[in-house]
């Protein structure tokens, strides 16, 4: 099984595993994952998933090994989304649009609005496809959600956290990112 695999079996039981799994450096964290659970359990790959699903003891150790590494994956998680904002924000300088990302955010809001269409309008019987369409509408949801943040800026709590993050990475004040329009 391929590492981002395992890396998403290990993220419930740490969360924060699919937020640090996007962007450019998916392939990295999830072997940094990967490793970890290794590294935990004395077992690769499948093998160590398996022993961290199975038992609790191993469960609480891996959770405590990423809770070690957890501030330097924040750090790449908010580094890389710092630097779309600032490429947006030369784009926008030079002026020129990102229509890449307007088509991602319209395919992601339009797939949304079709997917409740199908699930209000048709009657789906239980089983796997209602299943199926029903976690990717949440999928959907969660895009929809991240691209609004993204263009809109985020809630004032976190843009607490945000600065809060900024001064443990020994920056000070706010980070250089576009505020809310």
């Amino acid at each position: 099984m391929d590492p981002i695999s395992i890396a998403l079996g290990l993220a419930q039981f740490v969360p924060a595993i699919t937020r640090w799994l996007g962007g450019d450096k998916a392939g990295d964290v999830a072997q940094q994952v990967v490793n970890t659970a290794e590294t935990v359990t004395g077992k690769t790959g499948q093998a160590a998933l398996d022993t961290i699903t199975a038992d609790s003891a191993a469960q609480l150790a891996f959770k405590q090994a990423m809770g070690a590494q957890a501030e330097n994956l924040e750090k790449a998680y908010l580094a890389d989304r710092a630097s779309a904002r600032s490429r947006d924000v030369s784009l926008a300088q030079s002026g020129r649009r990102n229509i890449r990302a307007d088509i991602l955010a319209y395919a992601a809001i339009g797939g949304l609005i079709s997917l409740i269409w199908v699930l209000l309008v048709h009657a789906i019987p239980e089983g796997p496809t209602r299943d199926i369409l029903l976690i990717l509408s949440g999928a959907l949801v969660a895009i929809v959600k991240d691209v609004y943040g993204f263009e809109f800026g985020s809630s004032r709590g976190s843009e607490t956290k945000t600065e809060q993050i900024t001064q443990l990475m020994g920056g000070t004040g706010t980070p250089a990112v576009p505020k809310a329009k």
